[in-house]
């Protein structure tokens, strides 16, 4: 045991953690047991600066920790040999999906939409999953606009997709449903009624895309709800407490542009007693770019990432954050929301996603 002066913005909870005790309730008790009885903690706790705390130290959080799981007081996740368990079939259901693009604290568009996944089989160690996307709105309305009509007619012939997972959660390969020729006569159909250049060479651009797995892939990777879903985020390791090692991760926030590189960690955060939510489990997920390439270079789909390039004055600044809620029962994801700064100049981007299930 050692005595604790408690400084500035010191809780409970805070002290828990950092002693990697599993329940602050029993700091409080530890501390009650070897203090004077004028010095007792009484509920709620609210530890004023300078307070002298008795804390465990040593193998005495050991015992402690022992006692509070034996009793299931436990407010940590500790993930089976250091990862999260993906159970991918579970992937499968309708996800309502947000996405608000700010500038300066400004909105500038708030877009809506439905993502469905279908679990189809399992073969040859690789899930198959039916992707369909529906139900577009921008700022609240469905845009009757030509070009809006255009993209709408279009996802009606190219969706379904169908996508393979590997047992690492990876997306290995992606096809359209229907056959290639099938698609690009529907495709070519939609001339007759969208007779202007722009959506000729939209179609035109459609068509070339579905003869290219390598396109396909690449296009459905790069979406947000399946970065989110399946990224690398269930391949992380996990230390002895709550944070996992440092992992790098190519996440595609920017509309148009690669997918910048980003040096990311995650963190399990302890379970809220006494809520309505206190089943579920909460990682953040928190990086920064570590990409050397500018926007210019971001944008030019020509220029790959190269690997030996070093972090540069010109490379591009930005900072994501997610939180993923995930079930404890069945480790099902529920809600992701991630958030996405950038800045440019003087001018300070941002985004934000919100994947929401829906309950069946």
């Amino acid at each position: 045991m050692i005595t604790y002066m408690t400084l500035p913005g010191d809780t409970l909870e805070k002290i828990a953690s950092d002693l990697k005790v599993e329940n602050p309730k029993y700091i409080k008790d530890f501390h009650n047991t070897h203090c004077a009885l004028y010095d007792r903690l009484v509920d709620p706790v609210k530890l004023k600066t300078g307070t002298l705390l008795h804390i465990p130290f040593g193998d005495e959080i050991k015992k402690l920790n022992k006692k509070i799981n034996e009793n299931g007081d436990s407010l940590y996740y500790h993930p089976p040999h250091g990862k999260i368990p993906f159970k991918i079939p579970l992937m499968e259901g309708s996800y309502t999906v947000r996405h608000q693009k700010y500038q300066d604290n400004t909105l500038l568009s708030n877009y809506l939409y439905q993502t469905e996944l279908k679990y189809l089989r399992h073969e040859k160690d690789q899930h198959l999953f039916s992707v369909q996307q529906f139900g577009s709105m921008k700022d609240g309305y469905e845009s009757d606009s030509k070009i809006s009509s255009l993209a709408k007619a279009c996802a009606a012939i190219i969706f379904p997709l169908e996508i393979r997972i590997n047992e690492a959660g990876e997306i290995t390969e992606a096809a359209f449903h229907h056959p290639e020729t099938v698609l690009k006569n529907e495709l070519e159909a939609l001339k007759k009624y969208f007779t202007d250049e722009w959506s000729a060479s939209y179609i035109n651009q459609l068509k070339k895309k579905a003869e290219s797995k390598k396109q396909i892939l690449t296009g459905i990777r790069n979406t947000l709800p399946m970065q989110f879903l399946f990224g690398s985020f269930y391949n992380v390791q996990y230390e002895s407490w709550t944070d996992s090692g440092i992992y790098h991760e190519f996440l595609p926030w920017l509309t148009n542009a690669s997918p910048i590189r980003f040096e990311l960690y995650n963190r399990i955060l302890p379970r809220e007693p006494d809520t309505t939510d206190n089943e579920i489990l909460k990682i953040v997920q928190k990086g920064t770019s570590c990409d050397y390439r500018n926007l210019d270079q971001l944008y030019d789909k020509n220029h790959e990432y190269q690997e030996s390039s070093p972090f540069n004055g010109y490379s591009v600044a930005c900072h994501h954050e997610a939180e993923y809620y995930i079930n404890r029962t069945d480790l099902e994801v529920q809600k992701i929301t991630g958030n996405f700064e950038i800045q440019i100049g003087n001018i300070t981007e941002k985004e934000v996603f919100t994947l929401e299930k829906q309950l069946k």
